[in-house]
């Protein structure tokens, strides 16, 4: 998962989810937001994805977390 973006086969492994259908629901429901560039594949911007699944994708706060 290189890049800055993840694509739908990526939201499929990161939250295991089987089909497209479910990805779909996702967005519809307000959970995952819309892909950053349409298409096939959808693509996310990774630090969005990350911060639902709550991944700190930002180094320069990493130490101010515990303060």
């Amino acid at each position: 998962m290189k890049g800055i973006y993840y694509t739908t086969q990526d939201i499929k492994k990161i939250f295991r989810w089987e089909s497209n259908s479910t990805i779909a629901m996702r967005r519809k429901s307000g959970f995952l937001p819309e892909p950053d560039l349409p298409g096939r594949p959808n693509k996310w911007l990774k630090v969005k994805i990350d911060a639902i699944v709550g991944i700190d994708t930002d180094p320069e706060i990493e130490g101010k977390l515990s303060e």
